[in-house]
């Protein structure tokens, strides 16, 4: 059987929801404030930052059985663009208990990258006929609300390094769960299905 194929969408605030935030510089924004003596503009809560487990300084543990976390401020530089037509899609990720930023540094709007998503299943699986994907260019930033099913950040057309903000304990599943499309895909390390990243 041929393999599920996406095309991605140009990402908007709307067809993004589900999912989480695209963060970017808004069009309008009444509740902008002039800061720095009047030198710029403050454009506030453009994203919602969620940590489902005890911050470190939290001595009242309301769950014990998470262990605390704090916020990774990390740079993630993706130094090799995919530069085949079709990106075959191995495995998706989730961050069960915080939110997970991505934010271009020096986007100049010349470059882009692919994200992809899909829906958590009654097996707590992503289902794989669910599958999303959306192009940004690399002025605009997404925020993955928690326990979102994505994969990797696809670069396309050139290097992009990305500042991340994730809140994480240290404990490896509690960070980041993946799930292999092993029974899917019928063989170790196969592709389940295909984002078609050029125009055939």
């Amino acid at each position: 059987m041929p393999l599920l194929t996406v095309q991605p969408k140009p990402i908007t605030n709307e067809n993004f929801a589900k999912w989480g935030q695209v963060v970017r510089l808004p069009d309008a924004d009444p509740n902008a404030v002039q800061v720095n003596q009047g030198t710029a503009q403050k454009f506030s809560h453009l994203a919602q930052f969620v940590n489902h487990r005890p911050a470190v300084s939290d001595t009242a543990n309301p769950n014990p059985s998470l262990k605390s976390a704090d916020a990774n401020i990390a740079i993630f530089k993706c130094y090799k663009p995919v530069t085949a037509d079709q990106f075959p899609i191995k495995l998706l990720e989730r961050h069960s208990y915080s939110s997970q930023m991505f934010m271009p540094m020096g986007g100049d709007g010349n470059g882009s990258y692919v994200v992809v998503t899909a829906e958590n299943g009654p097996d707590d699986k992503p289902i794989l006929e669910t599958l999303e994907a959306f192009k940004c260019n690399n002025t605009l930033g997404i925020n993955y609300k928690p326990n979102v099913w994505h994969h990797p950040m696809i670069v396309v057309e050139k290097p992009v390094q990305f500042m991340t903000i994730t809140y994480e304990s240290g404990v490896g599943l509690e960070d980041c769960e993946e799930y292999w499309f092993t029974k899917e895909s019928g063989e170790e390390g196969g592709a389940a299905a295909l984002i078609q990243l050029q125009q055939s």
